[in-house]
């Protein structure tokens, strides 16, 4: 009796707790693509009967991240659990009954070509037989000539017997080779179709790849039938987007267009078909816990004998020495050894300087909503998304280094960068629909004004001139004082007025044997530890402009003087 109740008991519990698993058709609608990693949003529709069912999403990512998946929906149930699970396909198994034609084709064919393995040794055996009786011929002293006859005829009769005898045995070899080719070609022809029944026989279809099925199992409840929509999202690896960018202008007066660019990858295992992309900056890989400052240590340094710089830790703290005090500050900081060893693992990998800048340049989390839907297959190929498109204020001047370079180079100074978000990236640039060539924006170690070289420009001709040196002997001694003057003179062909840069220098001494000094720098400014010169100015359509400077060197004059 109470194995009876015992029993019944049981039947109730699993009629209560039963479940059916049942598959869902879904799609994937929506992307969050991150720099390293990707957010997918799937849905489907669902028709619940009453009580507990589990719904499969199949052949998701095999890259999913289990603890990132999250469920969702409309209607009159309840989400009761949400795991991922890994399905191993068994194979198929082939239970239909062969034809009997087939199996006596197959009979027929393999008979075929065992009476063509006769038939190939037979030939074989004539073919050997022939060659061995034609070789005894050839080896024969009388057809090679030395033997010994009695008379003329009876050599004649025997070299008419070999050469018939060759004649006839080279016609059979020459049947059996062509007999043995068509032997050859029947066999080819057999084993082909043979193949083809046997494989009909055997059901050895191309082998198919049973790899694991990686599914989503959501368990509901419900009291009655309904109808609803349910959604999940998880985190996938294997996918991402890096920044690159146009910038373009298309005159001196016109601001410069950034167009902001994604190159999107994913090799998920899962088709990206019309969907709905979304790029942020965020990096879901990166640590969430909070970093813990330790104790910042000052100290003297002081000078040895030998000349070393040594830190004063010799004063011991309660007896202890100095590297059990160095430690104690470790364990201040880390804790116990075994403790910091843990903690060392979860630390990020140790970064450079301009590493650490761009870090913190990204650390905001930005998105992007693409407007369009695209498809990102998985084959792990970049796919270029337009992401925005902004006009930036730009100022315009032309560069000119004459000692350099015979034409001006147009520069823009661009502003208003900041509030785009840029991250670290290559930008093609443009200037009047034409490609000028290459850069990197790198929003950490820019500044407020970014500076685009766009080119030469062949609007405004320069040349530097160096006018006659003058030269005066010093009162006392061997010195000699020269005054070195150049003229810079520039042309505005153009029909606006132009602002330039112009930059040249003069030497700067490294010994005091040598003294240069600037007489007249006229309008430009000048740096007295590097020599530069430095002009802002502007000049009119058409207009001629000179600027010049000049500078006093003084050095022995029984000294050659190097300048470089």
């Amino acid at each position: 009796m109470k194995k009876l109740i015992t029993g019944i008991l049981l039947t109730i519990v699993s009629a209560v707790f039963a479940t059916n698993e049942k598959p869902v058709k879904s799609s994937v609608k929506n992307v969050t693509v991150f720099l390293q990693g990707a957010q997918v949003y799937r849905n489907a529709y669902i028709n619940l009967s009453p009580g507990t069912t589990e719904l499969v999403f199949e052949n998701v990512s095999p890259y999913i991240n289990p603890k990132s998946i999250q469920a969702g929906g409309k209607g009159n149930f309840i989400i009761m659990e949400v795991k991922h699970d890994i399905k191993y396909p068994e194979p198929k198994q082939n239970t239909g009954e062969l034809p009997k034609e087939i199996v006596r084709q197959i009979k027929m064919l393999e008979d075929t070509l065992q009476e063509q393995s006769f038939e190939w040794d037979e030939l074989g055996d004539k073919k050997f037989s022939l060659n061995m009786e034609k070789d005894m011929i050839l080896k024969n002293k009388l057809s090679r000539g030395e033997g010994k006859s009695d008379s003329l005829p009876m050599l004649i009769d025997a070299m008419d017997f070999f050469r018939k005898k060759l004649l006839d045995i080279n016609e059979q070899l020459a049947k059996i080779k062509r007999e043995e080719y068509k032997i050859a070609q029947a066999k080819n022809r057999i084993n082909m179709r043979l193949a083809e029944l046997r494989a009909y026989r055997d059901d050895t279809e191309p082998e198919e790849k049973y790899e694991p099925i990686h599914r989503v199992i959501v368990t509901v409840s419900s009291e009655e039938a309904v109808s609803g929509s349910l959604d999940i999202n998880y985190i996938v690896s294997n996918a991402g987007w890096s920044p690159s960018y146009d910038l373009r202008s298309g005159s001196t007066t016109a601001p410069v267009q950034l167009t902001y660019k994604a190159n999107v990858y994913q090799n998920t295992g899962e088709e990206w078909n019309d969907v709905k992309l979304k790029l942020s900056t965020n990096n879901p890989n990166r640590s969430n816990i909070k970093p813990v400052l330790p104790t910042w240590y000052v100290n003297y340094f002081y000078q040895t004998n030998n000349g070393a710089q040594v830190q004063v830790t010799s004063k011991s703290i309660m007896g202890m020495p100095a590297t059990a005090y160095d430690d104690m500050s470790y364990d201040m900081e880390f804790g116990a050894k075994e403790e910091a060893e843990d903690k060392f693992k979860k630390l990020p990998q140790a970064q450079s300087s301009a590493n650490y800048a761009q870090m913190v340049e990204t650390m905001t989390n930005v998105e992007f909503d693409i407007k369009l839907s695209y498809s990102i297959p998985s084959d792990g190929t970049t796919h270029l998304v337009a992401v925005k498109t902004s006009d930036m204020p730009a100022s315009y001047y032309h560069y000119l280094v004459p000692k350099m370079e015979k034409e001006a180079f147009l520069i823009a100074k661009v502003t208003g960068w900041e509030e785009l978000n840029l991250l670290p990236g290559k930008a093609n640039i443009f200037y009047e629909g034409t490609y000028v060539g290459e850069t990197m924006l790198n929003a950490a170690l820019l500044s407020d004004t970014m500076e685009l070289a766009l080119g030469r420009d062949n609007g405004i001709t320069v040349t530097r001139t160096k006018l006659p040196d003058k030269e005066r002997n010093k009162a006392l001694g061997n010195d000699v004082e020269k005054t070195v003057t150049y003229e810079l003179k520039m042309k505005n062909n153009k029909n606006n007025t132009l602002k330039l840069v112009v930059e040249d220098h003069i030497p700067v001494s490294q010994i005091e044997d040598i003294k240069v000094e600037m007489k007249d720098k006229g309008s430009a400014e000048y740096n007295d530890k590097t020599g530069l010169l430095k002009w802002n100015t502007s000049i009119s359509s058409k207009e001629n402009k000179t600027l010049a400077f000049t500078y006093t060197i003084t050095y022995n004059k029984d000294m050659p003087l190097s300048m470089h």
